[in-house]
């Protein structure tokens, strides 16, 4: 099979090829792209049918046969010792390898693990010693791109501007951040910028998918998405908080375990997928806000999309398409020509992004586009929620006065007052209430199991030059604290609690 180049090929614990297939992109359109099919056991029979002669004996003589299905099911079970070439992922044009070197050979890269398929394309050789100057000149180029845009800032656009570097690089870089795209009012630009990305990068309009409903659906669709090797992910039009546990790992982790749909197995495949969000007003929570720049657009009219402009930067890119490539990678070459000097410390997690395309930007004169980072994390609803609890706890109970979850939850019901129905009367600490249920409500009422799991999930967190510790146990239940930041005072007995709840 490998010497029929049938293009069989190792992906993290799966056997795959490269197959044309149908994808939703926005609008409700379609359009074809490469995407990688796992091989299942009869696809397995016709392709080793049609690499090698296969015959039974019967009678007095040899007879033609199709290839057993026993030996393919066989081979797909003999999980890291296919010796097929390793896939690492399909590049549709040029592209820098790790150590700053051109791939723009089509076929299989060894070294990189990268199948190269221009699909027809013909690219002009990428400068092999830009200077300073030819990548300012390749910025030109994008920024002229990205003109009729409504940025809000310097650092919005540098977000645009990493977004194209990030789509053509991201294959080479072991982790990247998401890319996020907001702004108040439909019509503002933000899936025409992850359209350019991909058309750039891949020859055509991102496939896109919703978010859903639940985590465990969104996940769902991710995994199928890195199953199936796509290069841009691309959620469109979110209308709640992003963030999500798979979202944030395959962020940061290089492989991932995902469940086969209508499957019980669990497969490994690599996480190298560039992620773009975009919705109104989008909000990130939890851990996801550090792992995200966000692009704020604002076109400061009702009706956006009845703006009118003398360019389409999408038409641009596809009458085109070769400068804008060349382009991005005339700044990354350059870059690293030059050596790659340090710009600015290295963001965690992603150091190479950060060295080669945040630090790319910052050499030739542009904003950071890690300067969004402060506005996405202040605007986390998780984050908000503990500001609320902690300020609350703080004002109500005080600091270093030992509480169990109950004693929380009885500071936050307390009523004013005297007399029935006790539903008649207020609380006394409303807005510790209002927090609480935020954190843990359950059906109106606050939950303690759900208060504790919370607590715990916090603990020790530092926020706003306080933290929630965890302080010993009373009768076998876990007691609470608020702790300003390096304090190491003796515990405080909890105060009593007003009577009439």
């Amino acid at each position: 099979m490998i010497s029929a180049n049938m293009r069989i090929f190792q992906r993290g614990s799966l056997i795959v090829r490269p197959a044309r297939s149908r994808v939703e992109i926005a609008d409700g359109n379609s359009t074809t792209a490469i995407r990688l099919s796992p091989i299942r056991p009869h696809l397995l029979v016709e392709l080793m049918t049609l690499a090698a002669a296969w015959e039974r004996f019967i009678g007095n003589d040899w007879v033609p046969i199709d290839c057993p299905q026993r030996v393919a099911e066989t081979y797909l079970a003999r999980d890291g010792a296919w010796n097929v070439p390793v896939l690492a992922g399909i590049v549709n044009c040029p592209v820098l390898r790790p150590d700053g070197s051109i791939l723009e050979t089509a076929g299989y890269d060894p070294a990189t693990g990268l199948l190269y398929d221009p699909q027809r394309m013909k690219f002009n050789p990428v400068p092999e010693s830009p200077d300073k100057e030819d990548a300012l000149r390749a910025l030109g180029v994008l920024k002229d791109l990205l003109s009729t845009f409504p940025f809000v800032t310097d650092a919005d656009r540098s977000v645009a501007l990493s977004g194209i570097l990030t789509a053509v690089h991201r294959r080479s870089l072991p982790t990247a951040p998401a890319h996020c795209l907001t702004a108040p009012v439909a019509g503002s630009g933000k899936s025409m910028i992850v359209d350019i990305c991909s058309e750039i990068a891949d020859g055509r309009r991102a496939a896109v998918m919703s978010l859903g409903r639940t985590d465990e659906e969104a996940e769902k669709r991710l995994g199928s998405a890195l199953i199936a090797g796509d290069s841009i992910v691309s959620i469109d039009n979110i209308d709640r908080p992003f963030g999500g546990e798979l979202f944030c790992q395959a962020l940061t982790q290089t492989m991932l375990k995902i469940r086969i749909l209508g499957f019980s197995k669990i497969v490994e495949v690599p996480s190298n997928a560039f992620i773009l969000a975009n919705g109104n007003n989008l909000t990130l929570e939890g851990d996801m806000t550090r792992r995200a720049v966000m692009c704020t657009m604002d076109p400061g009219v009702e009706r956006p999309e009845t703006r009118v402009f003398n360019r389409d930067p999408l038409a641009m890119v596809r009458a085109d398409r070769d400068k804008y490539v060349i382009a991005a990678l005339t700044i990354l070459r350059a870059f690293h020509v030059a050596g790659t000097p340090l710009q600015r410390d290295p963001l965690g997690s992603f150091v190479e992004w950060s060295n080669w395309v945040r630090g790319a930007l910052i050499w030739l004169g542009e904003a950071d586009p890690c300067d969004t980072m402060e506005k996405v994390r202040q605007n986390d609803p998780k984050l908000g929620a503990i500001i609320a609890v902690i300020s609350q706890w703080a004002e109500v109970v005080g600091y270093d006065v030992r509480i169990t979850t109950k004693d929380l939850i009885d500071y936050a019901i307390e009523k004013v007052g005297e007399g029935y129905p006790s539903y008649s009367r207020e609380f006394a600490h409303p807005e510790l209430r209002e927090a609480l249920l935020i954190v843990a409500g359950d059906g109106g009422a606050i939950s303690g199991r759900r208060l504790g799991i919370w607590l715990g999930g916090n603990e020790n967190r530092l926020v706003q030059g306080c933290k929630i510790v965890r302080d010993g146990e009373r009768g076998g239940v876990s007691m609470w604290k608020l702790q300003s930041a390096g304090e190491t005072s003796k515990p405080t007995e909890k105060r009593s609690i007003r009577s009439n709840f």
